[in-house]
């Protein structure tokens, strides 16, 4: 595609000590996206979140175009492995990515941590594959040079991002931007579920069974219907879950396997960052090898559940939390009636869809509940990443120097 001038930075920390001193009635986290500050609930992420119907359904809306000239490009590209690479919230959603190539495609895809794939000494065949690059601000600056060096290895490149004319796009052979911009918990899903169109389209091209994929694709069409139906169910019970963790636990767990593990990753990382309260996604086996020493009454664990082949490990990991004691969350599909429900504390259904789009639905427990965890605290505000605090509005100068997001 041709390239166009470069935004060379979307994000920037960088102010002076006053700046910093007034960080509380201005945390430098607005100031950085350029958004008002607000002192109480509803928060941006929380409108962030509710957009999301409405953004999917404007990212497939625009995508047909570009899901054609990349599957035509394709068509008759060779290429026998796909990569993935990006980092934070991306490397999560990066994640999901590689359950959705096996699942459209049925070719092999990896996923690459950007910077450790810049500060390792592992050697990266990029010869036959597709790289696709993550990154919603287009300008983390480790996806872009990861994205570079895999083009310059003879690799075809995607981007797929949430901001036009960036570094990202600039450094890939092409690219869809989704609609919303970045910055919020809506970046994850907007650019799932243009991804799963250009994959349909790209697995036509590909010759593989039109029956399948026009399945997914009617699933992928009532999507924001039903994403929009599981917020309207879940908010409030969301609500009360995040007072009761914010106010009797210490820490939580979160088991889940399959195409749910990206989504364990990223409540932890939404506790994490959006709570201050400290989190762990881990695999339903690992847990139940390792994590019966951890929990405790105390400890809270959240289970996605979904069925199909992990459902059994879920079952079994909720008989473990009630032997320990260990409060139990259940996210379950909307039709299971079974064993769980009767294990589980509390239950959080998900609206019923095609497998491969679950994760856009189970995604939005792992942001509501993460976001009221942190409502629930007095002062707390969890738009602001603590930067309403004069010393960590510092340490994002540290964390994040100019050019670098």
């Amino acid at each position: 595609m041709e390239n166009k001038k470069v935004a060379e930075s979307t994000l920037s920390f960088q102010y002076d000590d006053a700046t910093y001193e007034l960080a509380n009635e201005y945390p430098t986290y607005y100031r950085a996206l350029g958004l008002e500050p607000r002192k109480q609930h509803p928060f941006c992420m929380y409108d962030g979140t509710l957009r999301q119907p409405g953004l999917v359904n404007d990212a497939l809306d625009v995508v047909p175009e570009t899901a054609m000239r990349i599957s035509k490009t394709l068509k008759d590209l060779d290429f026998k492995k796909v990569l993935i690479t990006g980092l934070g919230s991306s490397y999560q959603l990066g994640a999901e990515f590689v359950h959705l190539v096996w699942g459209l495609l049925g070719i092999p895809a990896e996923l690459i941590e950007s910077s450790e794939a810049l500060l390792s000494d592992s050697i990266y065949d990029f010869k036959d594959s597709l790289v696709i690059g993550l990154s919603s601000s287009g300008n983390t600056i480790e996806t872009v040079e990861h994205l570079k060096q895999a083009r310059e290895a003879g690799a075809y490149t995607l981007a797929f991002t949430n901001t036009e004319n960036t570094r990202l796009t600039n450094a890939a052979n092409d690219y869809f931007v989704s609609p919303g911009g970045y910055g919020l918990v809506y970046d994850f899903t907007s650019r799932y579920a243009p991804f799963v169109a250009v994959l349909a389209e790209i697995a036509k091209v590909k010759g593989r069974s039109t029956e399948d994929i026009d399945t997914v694709l009617k699933a992928l069409a009532e999507i924001s219907e039903k994403m929009q139906q599981a917020i309207e169910q879940m908010d409030r019970k969301c609500r009360y879950l995040g007072e009761w963790i914010r106010r009797d636990m210490r820490s939580v767990v979160i088991p889940a396997s399959g195409n749910m593990l990206p989504i364990s990753w990223e409540m932890a990382l939404r506790f994490e960052e959006m709570a201050h309260f400290p989190a762990r996604g881990r695999p339903l086996i690992d847990f139940l090898h390792g994590g019966v020493g951890y929990i405790a009454p105390d400890i809270m664990t959240v289970i996605l559940g979904p069925q199909g082949k992990t459902y059994e490990y879920a079952v079994r990991a909720a008989k473990v939390a009630r032997t320990i004691k260990s409060p139990c969350i259940a996210v379950i599909d909307m039709n299971d009636h079974g064993e769980i429900t009767s294990l589980a504390d509390q239950i959080i259904r998900i609206p019923n869809t095609h497998p491969l789009l679950k994760p856009m639905l189970y995604v939005l427990s792992a942001q509501l509940i993460p976001y009221y965890t942190e409502v629930a605290r007095p002062g707390g505000n969890p738009d602001a990443q603590r930067t309403d605090q004069p010393n960590y509005a510092r340490a994002f100068d540290i964390a994040m120097p100019p050019k670098s997001h």
